[in-house]
């Protein structure tokens, strides 16, 4: 689907903000919000899957966020998605070019935690290899 203009800015604020307003909408973008209601019903009819939720950081709580690479056996690679999609602490999976096949991106509460989601990771069927990267801090966060 080919994008307006317009249409692609209300996108580009919404990856922003997927809670402002339609009225706020309108006048970022000099249109009346019954217009951005329809660019929003049609987009979300073609090109918006879904809209989500991100928790704030609890104050003194230890948040544990790690890249996990994986190496498969190419057999597997359905069985490791289903069990990997199961988990709720694996955020995301995605295949990847280069010297590995997934990245996993899996959130827990602690680094104990962290460190249980991993070894059940490493020991699934089919996993060859792992390589974890713990997220130090994150400067900021634009999914697509």
């Amino acid at each position: 689907m080919a994008l307006q203009e317009k249409e692609q800015q209300l996108l580009d604020l919404l990856k922003i903000n997927s809670r402002m307003s339609a009225a706020e909408l309108g006048r970022q973008l000099d249109l009346a919000r019954s217009t951005i209601h329809m660019m929003l019903a049609r987009l979300e009819e073609k090109i918006i899957d879904s809209y989500t939720v991100t928790l704030k950081d609890s104050q003194g709580e230890n948040h544990s966020a790690c890249y996990v690479l994986i190496t498969r056996d190419p057999k597997k690679a359905r069985q490791i998605e289903q069990k990997m999609q199961s988990m709720a602490e694996v955020i995301s999976l995605v295949t990847v070019t280069g010297g590995h096949d997934f990245i996993a991106l899996v959130r827990t509460a602690n680094n104990q935690h962290m460190d249980q989601v991993l070894t059940e990771i490493a020991m699934m069927d089919g996993i060859i290899k792992t390589e974890s990267h713990i997220i130090l801090s994150e400067k900021f966060n634009r999914r697509l």
